[in-house]
């Protein structure tokens, strides 16, 4: 059996994938939040993932500001896995695993890379647009090149990494200005509503597995209450019907913003197809509706479309093993 890891700030996800029939036996996301919870790490991650004869590791929890530095939040993971896994080997940007990197940095933030091995295994070219809870990769792939930006920054700048995702994003950042009777005004500036309520309120959302911005209830009326306080406002003030249709709007836009990236990538390497994934999928169906350009869900190809850094580690792990 092959175990790989995932780990972010906000979720950390697991597969174990069994070598010999090439299949998914787990696929799980689990949110363990670093900011509020770092301490707790070890016993988390010993009470979630199974003993396995391999296992990978890719992480980006090391951009959770409880750490000072990428360096030290690097150090930190790999030292509590090595801990638990004295076997593991980790992803680096350079699309190898290492036991012992070179440099810490090269491991940060590289889990998109793993998603591109398993794209240019079975499809050969195309684009990657990957939405996780929190970001959105747009990465350029073609076997035999390395198309793709290393760091976050490079991807940040290259239209490559969004940050905005489908459950944690602040709606407020999403629109400069909100439509509302009959007028076009800025939201209040505040940590009132995140994207799973907009999602829950469309009837989109398959699960709201991170923490409400109010610690409140995950249902329906509360992630209104919470929109409502976007515009100052409570439920019965605002509306439900009209609240509606500015979700409508804020989705609307939200998709636009990942269309943009989407085709400044498409233009950038001429590139015409794009491989949905992850936990924000449907969003990246409406993002790529808008470009024109063609997709394909991979929710229909794996069970693990919402891991894909996970599943391609465990094949570049049975393609190493394979020689």
């Amino acid at each position: 059996m092959i175990l790989a890891l995932d780990i972010g700030g906000a979720n950390t996800k697991l597969l174990l994938f069994d070598e010999a029939r090439e299949e998914v036996v787990r696929n799980e996301i689990h949110y363990f939040p670093f900011w509020k919870r770092k301490d707790e790490f070890r016993s988390f991650l010993r009470s979630i993932a199974p003993r396995a004869e391999r296992v990978a590791v890719t992480l980006t929890a090391e951009l959770s500001d409880v750490f000072q530095s990428k360096q030290e939040g690097v150090a930190y993971v790999t030292s509590v896995v090595k801990e638990l896994f004295p076997e593991a080997r980790f992803l680096s940007v350079e699309k190898k695993l290492v036991e012992e990197p070179e440099s810490l940095t090269e491991l940060a933030g590289a889990n998109y890379v793993a998603s591109v091995y398993y794209l240019e295994r079975f499809f050969g070219e195309g684009m990657l647009l990957d939405i996780g809870s929190t970001t959105c990769d747009v990465i350029p792939f073609r076997r035999g090149e390395v198309l793709y930006k290393k760091t976050d920054l490079e991807r940040l700048l290259a239209g490559q990494l969004v940050y905005t995702g489908y459950l944690r994003t602040p709606l407020n950042t999403i629109a400069e200005k909100v439509p509302f009777r009959g007028y076009f005004i800025r939201p209040a500036s505040e940590y009132f509503a995140i994207t799973a309520d907009l999602y829950l309120i469309l009837g989109e959302l398959e699960e709201y597995s991170c923490d409400t911005p109010d610690g409140g209830e995950k249902s329906r009326i509360a992630a209104l209450r919470r929109v409502a306080r976007l515009l100052c406002a409570d439920l019965n003030e605002a509306g439900e019907a009209e609240l509606l249709e500015m979700c409508r709007y804020l989705a609307e836009r939200h998709a636009s913003i990942i269309a943009e990236a989407l085709r400044r990538v498409s233009d950038s390497y001429g590139l015409s197809i794009a491989y949905l994934a992850g936990v924000g999928k449907a969003l990246g169906k409406r993002a790529a509706l808008q470009t024109g350009l063609a997709w394909v869900d991979l929710a229909e190809v794996t069970p693990a479309y919402d891991n894909l850094p996970c599943l391609g580690l465990a094949y570049m792990v049975l393609d190493d093993a394979r020689g």
